[in-house]
């Protein structure tokens, strides 16, 4: 069953998938990185098979996956200043594809997260129309184009997960495979999809916390790090909202 979500999973990825230029044929493509710019409490990265304490300042390349702990929460800028990624506590993320055409606060972009469990608040500067950005879950796949968002996968059983896209500004197309039948749904700002279930709209509240969070988010990976000793964050950990 898992293989099988993987497999619609990718067919998914390859329908949203952006033609390829001219332009990326000549300039050649470079392989982006991700950088660690802030963590608190428990947060890791595989290697070899082993889970390792992550570090600020840490910068991993394509195929990395980072996971928190109950208590933890990350700040990750992914594909050089492209887009910020906040995890929050619980949370298993992989980031399978990063790379760039071009100048890397310029050119053409493809970036594509893997959320396996957990929750992920993001913010993605616009983005060019050859650039792709998206991000994977067990039963959807979003695209993204210069957007504020937030996604959470819970894990019911073995199989069965709830999904949710949150779009906080911006616009967000989503794809996923319900009964059989891929089915699209395009979030404007404030609205939020639970695969299976009808769009519904944000609460205020909900917006106004997620907003903070992308605020603290922007200022950690745009401004100096300020590390208090004992504390590893420059920001109070705020709490997740949990949905709509």
């Amino acid at each position: 069953m898992k293989r099988t979500q993987i497999m619609l999973a990718c067919a998914l990825v390859l329908a949203l998938a952006s033609v390829t230029t001219v332009r990326s044929a000549e300039e050649g493509l470079k392989e982006g990185k991700a950088t660690v710019r802030a963590i608190h409490g428990t947060v890791e990265y595989l290697d070899n098979g082993a889970w390792l304490p992550a570090k600020v300042n840490m910068k991993f390349a394509p195929g990395i996956t980072i996971r928190t702990g109950a208590d933890g929460m990350a700040d990750v800028s992914v594909n050089g200043l492209s887009s910020a990624v906040r995890l929050t506590n619980n949370t298993v993320l992989q980031i399978p594809t990063m790379s760039f055409v071009g100048s890397a606060r310029e050119g053409d972009t493809t970036t594509m997260l893997n959320l396996e469990t957990g929750s992920i608040i993001g913010n993605v500067k616009k983005i060019t129309q050859n650039s792709r950005y998206e991000i994977m879950t067990p039963h959807g796949v979003a695209g993204i184009r210069g957007t504020d968002f937030a996604v959470e996968v819970i894990k019911l059983d073995n199989i069965n997960f709830r999904v949710t896209f949150d779009s906080i500004t911006g616009v967000i197309t989503v794809s996923a495979v319900i009964n059989g039948q891929t089915v699209t749904r395009t979030l404007t700002t404030g609205m939020s999809w639970t695969i299976g279930e009808e769009v519904k709209r944000l609460k205020a509240e909900i917006i106004e916390d997620y907003q903070r969070q992308i605020d603290q988010l922007i200022r950690t990976i745009l401004g100096p790090i300020f590390i208090e000793p004992g504390h590893r964050h420059p920001f109070p950990p705020p709490p997740f909202p949990g949905g709509p």
